[in-house]
């Protein structure tokens, strides 16, 4: 969805001070992305997919337009391929703000009545239609489109030059043409003509097949021949500057990069950009080929602040790389394969989010990619609640909540990848992504998670209620004791910042360090319950131990403690008198200095600690019971019984 980037020079400086990394990770950036997008949203919310949006299937649209970018205005004639879809289809329905004007509908035998009611353009056919019909409409219509704030039909300038510009995500796109604004049918081919004064070029979606200058008007034919949905159907059009670089697909096929930029921003733009097939080439081997391959990809500088995916064409306020990264996803997972209902947002923005990290974390040598994830992690853990499902999606802070729907959703794709391993992770995304029964068309909660779990074949229900419905994260503390003999044993715990879910089961990874971090080892534990204990081999005594070192899961981090490697046995140390009455002496070795003496009871919990004396110590209030004590010096642990009467 449409983005926004701000502040990006300060978090840079403060990563790398003294230096400028203009694609370095920036902390707020999808922040401002999601406010942007929830200020459109107030706009749209109101908007309901109808009923009727199943009648039929738009197999075909072909758009005239008339526009010009200093007057806030357009005329069309848009005409619709439809096959029927219902027994006795006789009437066609299509959005259109009221405020349009509709002068006439055509079919094929001559006009047709149309009325409209409310937001409705609603056409007469001239006979009821079988299941599998094919029939056609032409709608001439004009008018001036309402403006909504950061608009569907938009107008402004750069450099005292006009510029128009349209964004329709997610129910605009009936604000300035008639169309059907479905999240179940795509059209499957389109036509764009768009003609305006002469000094003026538009960008618009697929291939430029043409380009006429006539009688003081130019008009452009953009044609498009992959299925699309409403609302990334879009058009800009001011005085574009225009360049082009080539990527190489393999076996003598080539792509062109395209884009159309003020003429004042065209020697900036061509240094941004070339990035560009860097990171194609990278999603091609990440995800697979990139979806609109027999046509382009490009981006079309507009006049808002943030950019929009529109397919095959991505809007842009200024080329930034995490911007070109973000964007540039949404065509795999946003655009190609569009999600099918709003609660699952993520599904587009939460993958477009994580293909930026993955950007950062094979390109510039993976600098920056521990940076991002840290910069996410700290943003989603900033509060305690917060699940990745949209429960209401006419709550629009709720839908582009940058915490949860862009920043969360991605972390959640990095723990999968985590439990999965990366081999079964990409084939999983691999295999979403090639299926045939989703590509180009809409895709589920239900249908992710299915290939999940075929790459993978383990049982996700457990994460997801946690994860994806669930809110919060886990807080995580540990113990670790050396028990001798090269063994370990860490006990693990957690507590949930929120109560709707009780425990996060999860692998934990652990990394464990001998003294002065000369040596070190990783461990998986597979966490299933609170206060779990783990023996592990290790072949270094352990003074040292980080959960999740590497940013694997989402999460905070408690108190960590260990003791020191303990002998089994203490032969040259005695306690007495043993029994006592709350007081006992011992004898250490010379030189060896005690500094810390606990107490605990049978059940292993600690009731009290001091500072012993240089050969005593005494626990007074202590009632008569065995204890365990537990002696630290500077070399060693030493534990004994202990009996008071």
């Amino acid at each position: 969805m449409k983005h926004r980037l701000l502040h990006i020079g300060l978090f840079i400086f403060l990563l790398f001070p003294g230096t400028l990394f203009s694609q370095a990770p920036d902390p707020h950036f999808i922040e401002k992305i999601a406010l942007d997008e929830a200020e459109r949203w107030t706009k749209k919310a109101a908007f309901a997919e109808a009923s009727w949006s199943g009648d039929y299937d738009l197999t075909y649209q072909r758009m005239s337009w008339q526009v010009d970018p200093a007057v806030r205005y357009i005329s069309g004639v848009v005409f619709s391929k439809f096959t029927s879809k219902t027994d006795g289809l006789d009437k066609l329905r299509f959005d259109l703000k009221s405020n349009m004007v509709v002068d006439s509908v055509t079919g094929r035998q001559g006009l047709l009545p149309f009325s409209r009611v409310a937001d409705l353009l609603e056409i007469s056919l001239p006979e009821s239609l079988a299941p599998g019909s094919i029939d056609s409409v032409t709608v001439f219509y004009r008018g001036e489109p309402v403006s909504s704030g950061f608009g569907s039909f938009e107008t402004g300038n750069h450099g005292g030059v006009p510029v128009m510009w349209t964004l329709s995500e997610p129910y605009g796109a009936h604000e300035w043409w008639p169309c059907k604004q479905s999240l179940a049918d795509k059209v499957d081919s389109t036509d764009f003509m768009v003609t305006t004064p002469e000094i003026y070029r538009t960008a618009g979606n697929g291939v430029l097949v043409s380009e006429i200058v006539r009688k003081g008007k130019r008009t452009m034919h953009w044609k498009h021949r992959y299925p699309i949905a409403t609302y990334l159907v879009a058009i800009a059009v001011t005085n574009y500057a225009d360049y082009s670089d080539t990527l190489d697909l393999g076996d003598g096929r080539k792509m062109p990069v395209v884009n159309f930029v003020y003429p004042e921003y065209l020697d900036a733009a061509k240094s941004n950009t070339a990035v560009t097939l860097d990171l194609i080439g990278l999603y091609n081997r990440l995800f697979g080929e990139y979806p609109f391959s027999d046509e382009k990809y490009g981006h079309a500088q507009f006049g808002w602040r943030g950019g929009m995916e529109h397919q095959t064409m991505s809007f842009m306020g200024g080329l930034y790389f995490e911007l070109i990264a973000h964007e540039l996803a949404h065509s795999w997972f946003g655009n190609c394969i569009t999600l099918a209902s709003w609660h699952d947002i993520w599904l587009n923005e939460g993958f477009a989010t994580y293909a930026t990290g993955l950007s950062y974390e094979h390109l510039f040598d993976g600098i920056y990619w521990k940076p991002w994830k840290s910069g996410l992690l700290k943003e989603i853990v900033g509060k305690p609640d917060g699940s990745v499902y949209v429960e209401d999606t006419t709550r629009f802070s709720r839908v582009f909540d940058a915490r949860l729907s862009y920043y969360k959703g991605s972390f959640l794709l990095h723990m999968l990848r985590w439990i999965l391993g990366d081999e079964a992770f990409f084939r999983a995304v691999r295999n979403y992504f090639n299926d045939q029964t989703l590509k180009y068309g809409f895709a589920t909660q239900a249908d992710w998670v299915s290939h999940l779990e075929a790459a993978s074949g383990i049982s996700l229900d457990e994460f997801f209620r946690d994860w994806y419905y669930g809110e919060g994260f886990p807080v995580y503390s540990a113990t670790f004791e050396n028990k001798g003999g090269g063994l370990l044993q860490i006990g693990l715990s957690q507590t949930s910042s929120h109560n709707s879910v009780d425990f996060f089961e999860m692998p934990v990874p652990v990394r464990v360090y001998s003294k002065g971090k000369k040596d070190s080892a990783d461990f998986r534990l597979d966490h299933r319950y609170d206060g779990q204990l783990f023996d592990v081999a290790v072949s270094f005594p352990v003074a040292e131990m980080v959960i999740d070192p590497d940013l694997w899961l989402i999460r905070k981090i408690g108190t960590i403690t260990g003791v020191r490697n303990i002998p089994a046995v203490h032969h040259d140390v005695v306690f007495y008198p043993n029994p006592s009455g709350g007081s006992w002496h011992f004898s250490l070795p010379e030189g060896e200095i005690p500094e810390k003496v606990e107490i605990y009871n049978d059940a292993g919990t600690l009731l009290e600690e001091k500072i012993p004396g240089r050969d005593s110590f005494a626990f007074p209030g202590l009632p008569p019971g065995i204890y365990l004590v537990r002696l630290t010096t500077a070399l060693r642990v030493i534990n004994s019984r202990l009996i008071r009467y």
